[in-house]
């Protein structure tokens, strides 16, 4: 930005100059100041020739009026241009103008906004990170997006700042902003199980058949590698249930019900979807017999 109004200041200041040009009298200076130079070498001249005083006196002559018919008529003297200062106004219009179109079609509001957001951006990721910190509005969390963009352009490879991109675009509604930004954290950091599971849950809620088996697969992985986390147990249980593989969703319910505490409150919610379940795979198997 800077270097771009350096770059209009000197263009100005160099066709303010060229406007100033035509208007210097220099070059009638130098004109008159030659003029004289020859006269008096010619003089020289004429005063070491073997002429007569005759023939001299009518060469001097002759002489005298080329130099009077090559000075400017006073016409051409009133004729002389205006003080330089006059065009100072119009000068000071070229620059008015000449930035008030820069203002209008840089966007050097816009820029302007972004490095705000960019100055906001640690801040409003420690409000994230703070759970005793004041919540994030709708319009702190699209400005969070758009600073971790800009981050993430000078550090493509954080798959924090990726996560945390993808579960603010999921926030916004952003499925396609969210899948880009989730799938390039797993694919920087595929050991970390939270990300995992945060993956694999968007993947479950997509409208892609594709995406869904692929979320089972993650969870399923998760599950083999012995962990015993209730929300992956839940979202086991829910895509088995929406696939209808009833068997499976009670049996991810049952895992939930050993793992939570007695006075956990949901359980009742847990020990109704496993008679839902249970009823439903009842009524398969009465249809197919």
């Amino acid at each position: 930005m800077m270097l771009l109004v350096t770059t209009i200041i000197l263009s100005l200041l160099a066709l303010s100059a060229l406007l100033l040009a035509p208007w210097s009298t220099q070059g009638e200076r130098d004109r008159d100041a030659i003029n004289r130079a020859l006269y008096h070498d010619r003089l020289r001249e004429l005063a070491v020739d073997n002429t007569n005083d005759a023939e001299r006196a009518g060469m001097v002559e002759e002489l005298q009026h080329s130099l009077l018919q090559d000075i400017p008529g006073e016409s051409a003297v009133r004729a002389r241009p205006l003080p330089r200062w006059v065009l100072l106004p119009g000068i000071l219009l070229l620059v008015a103008v000449s930035l008030g179109l820069f203002w209008q079609t840089s966007s050097v509001n816009q820029v302007q906004e972004w490095r705000r957001v960019v100055d906001l951006t640690p801040e409003l990721m420690k409000r994230v990170m703070d759970p005793q910190a004041e919540q994030l509005t709708i319009e702190d969390v699209a400005l969070l997006g758009l600073g971790l963009r800009s981050q993430l352009e000078d550090h493509p490879t954080n798959p924090q700042d990726w996560w945390l991109l993808g579960r603010i675009a999921g926030a916004l509604n952003n499925a396609e902003m969210a899948a880009q930004a989730l799938t390039r954290a797993y694919q920087l950091d595929p050991q970390n199980e939270e990300l995992k599971l945060d993956y694999a849950e968007f993947l479950l809620r997509s409208s892609n058949p594709r995406e869904n088996l692929r979320g089972g697969e993650l969870l399923r992985e998760l599950q083999h590698s012995g962990t015993t986390n209730v929300r992956v147990l839940s979202l086991l249980a829910f895509n088995a249930f929406e696939g209808q593989r009833y068997q499976e969703a009670i049996d991810a319910w049952q895992s939930m019900l050993r793992v939570l505490p007695q006075n956990d409150t949901r359980r009742a919610v847990i020990e109704r979807s496993i008679s839902q379940a249970q009823a439903a795979l009842a009524s398969g198997a009465s249809t197919g017999g």
